[in-house]
């Protein structure tokens, strides 16, 4: 749009762009006559009166984009040494935090932030955003691609400016850029969500870049075996992989304990190819949590850490999930002297498991003990996984390793994506569900005041006590014990689940029941 771009007189062209403004809030929140009309100019208009009034510096660093565009500010242009962005396509770890025009939160991936607004949750946790940035958009706000990609023209033009690693920018973009409505979800949530042409800044910080994500998790995940009881690779007879370390399968002996290469013969490494045709998905056959041996207490990279129970302190932590594990489930029997059978293809399993990613960081588990400590009092009772083989219905990495596993015994695998979520990865979210009392309580009053008082630039907050939520699908709690209309009580049930991002390796501790 050449209006915005071209210079004027503020003192005499603010107040017409204000009443603009003025007039754009009103087309959106009354029944326009013509439902086709484009309302995008409109808001152009309104975030162009608002930056003037409120971010004067910052009009001259507008981008255009196509009818549209934004407006940025570049804090910091990260490291001097790193290549732009936008250099190439690659996979991009950021930090977003929105906010409408008033400050009210949208969306953010701080820890701090989301308990502030009553919206944290245990089950969620809080990284960054793991997105593909390439030539073409394809799966971020538009205004973020365009600002990771583009070169930005900052001081009308006088300058520009690519981001790196490290860098740190506000953007101010219009609905069209991101959308047209904008909300969190999955432990994400905001105090608000950004109705349907409504401007946002999002505050942006570049973590880090990976051009192949495949290559860098099966490092990660080769790593981790190294670091916790060694890595034996099995390949196929006649591989040329063997020269380099990796060794074909034993076969199957009297007394497997003794055999060299055997993953239950102690002097082997722990972790072991599933198969000789699968990569880099990795069983721990010899795993105890009862154990102290390296290889069964495991040190994590990255460890997940944020200031609120129960990651605040995260060795103490895990170190009580392996004690409640240990007591749950006591295996004194070493699996390489367990006479029991294998699962096989055809056998069912029932399983007892803790899933993890890398950083120690508890995504899944239906063991009660476990679940306590995660996620708190008042969860439901965890029930457990029968799972054949042969039918199918989990991630490939478990068809690929219970076949394998004794009744009766503790096992742990490791896998990339590639055998679990893939580069699609699993997307967080957020479901709350009333049953019980035949009228609104107090709390559900006051909330409608809340929402009908700051629709457009008060605090939408009024979030129920304890919005924890519980895990698939229980209750947490979330008792109105405060005040009740009626004598039903009233349980509001929140179903949360857990972000699994793009390729992204996990860990299962998996114990099988005793046939």
């Amino acid at each position: 749009m050449k209006s915005m771009k071209k210079q004027y007189d503020r003192k005499s062209t603010f107040v017409s762009r204000l009443l603009a403004a003025l007039v754009f809030v009103s087309m959106a929140t009354s029944c326009a006559k013509d439902p086709v009309e484009d309302n995008s100019k409109y808001e152009n208009l309104a975030l162009e009166a608002w930056m003037t009034q409120h971010r004067p510096k910052l009009v001259d660093n507008f981008q255009a984009a196509g009818n549209s565009g934004f407006y940025v500010d570049v804090i910091s242009e990260g490291d001097a040494d790193a290549a732009p962005i936008g250099d190439k396509a690659q996979w991009v770890r950021f930090d977003a935090t929105a906010r409408d025009l008033n400050g009210n939160l949208v969306l953010t991936r701080n820890a701090a932030d989301a308990k502030l607004l009553n919206t944290f949750t245990r089950y969620t946790r809080y990284v960054p955003f793991y997105r593909y940035c390439g030539t073409e958009n394809a799966g971020l706000l538009e205004g973020v691609w365009l600002a990771m990609t583009q070169p930005l023209k900052l001081d009308n033009g006088a300058r520009e400016v690519k981001l790196r690693i490290n860098a740190k920018v506000d953007l101010y973009l219009p609905s069209i850029l991101f959308g047209g409505s904008l909300s969190g979800s999955g432990g994400y949530e905001g105090e608000t969500t950004l109705s349907g042409n409504r401007p946002v800044i999002l505050h942006m910080e570049i973590k880090d870049t990976v051009v192949n994500p495949l290559s860098r998790e099966g490092q990660d995940v080769d790593k981790f075996c190294e670091d916790n009881g060694g890595l034996l690779r099995y390949v196929k007879p006649g591989s040329a992989e063997i020269s380099s370390g990796a060794v074909t399968i034993p076969e199957p002996s009297d007394d497997p304990v003794n055999q060299p290469n055997h993953p239950y013969n102690p002097a082997t490494p722990r972790w072991v190819s599933a198969c000789d045709s699968v990569a880099q998905l990795y069983v721990n056959y010899r795993y105890n949590p009862a154990a102290s041996d390296v290889g069964d207490k495991w040190t994590y990279q990255h460890v997940y850490k944020n200031e609120y129970v129960p990651y605040n302190q995260p060795e103490a932590l895990h170190a009580e999930i392996d004690k409640a594990l240990a007591e749950r489930f006591p295996v004194e029997t070493p699996v390489g002297k367990l006479e029991a059978d294998s699962v096989g293809l055809e056998g069912t399993a029932k399983i007892w498991y803790v899933g993890r990613f890398l950083d120690g960081f508890v995504f899944d588990t239906n063991i009660d003990e476990v679940k306590e400590l995660i996620y708190g009092p008042g969860y439901t009772a965890g029930s457990v996984l029968s799972y054949t083989p042969s039918d199918g219905g989990l991630i490939q990495a478990f068809y690929y390793t219970v076949p394998r596993l004794k009744y009766g015994q503790w096992a742990s695998l490791i896998t990339v994506s590639t055998n679990a979520y893939g580069s699609s990865g699993q997307t967080g979210s957020t479901t709350t569900s009333t049953s019980g009392g035949n009228t609104s309580s107090y709390y559900d009053y006051l909330n409608y005041m809340s929402y009908m008082n700051s629709y457009y630039n008060g605090y939408y907050g009024g979030y129920y006590n304890n919005y924890y939520g519980n895990y698939w699908g229980g209750y947490y709690g979330g008792y109105y014990d405060d005040y009740s209309s009626d004598t039903s009580q009233t349980v509001t049930t929140t179903t949360v689940t857990t972000e699994i991002p793009s390729f992204t390796p996990l860990i299962f501790q998996i114990y099988v029941e005793p046939k």
